[in-house]
């Protein structure tokens, strides 16, 4: 009879250990279920003689970290007519922002 107790209690003992490393001790239920939604989205700018497309990055910086390739790449998806030319005084050209929801804050 000691035996079988003991068997069962290491059997349980065993699932016990089971359960906790595959799912946790914490329930899921208490994280969020939320999840991290990043968007672009786009501020207009009229350019001024002299300023460049780095010039402009820097002057409206984004809270996300992203390259500055990536922010032309995304810039270049805005205004496709200035793949191959430069932006003229006075014209309005569109600047790739990046915003992102509070599961993306909590997540840092």
């Amino acid at each position: 009879m000691k035996i079988f107790v003991a068997t069962i209690m290491i059997l349980v003992t065993l699932y016990i250990i089971k359960v906790d490393m595959f799912e946790g001790t914490i329930p899921l239920a208490f994280y969020p279920s939320e999840e991290c939604v990043e968007t672009m989205d786009y501020i207009s700018v009229k350019v001024h003689s002299g300023d460049t497309l780095y010039a402009l990055f820097s002057m409206y910086p984004t809270d996300k970290s992203i390259t500055n390739q990536e922010r032309l790449i995304d810039f270049h998806q805005l205004n496709p007519h200035l793949i191959n030319q430069t932006a003229k005084d006075g014209e309005l050209i569109f600047l790739p922002v990046y915003s992102s929801n509070e599961a993306c804050k909590n997540e840092r």
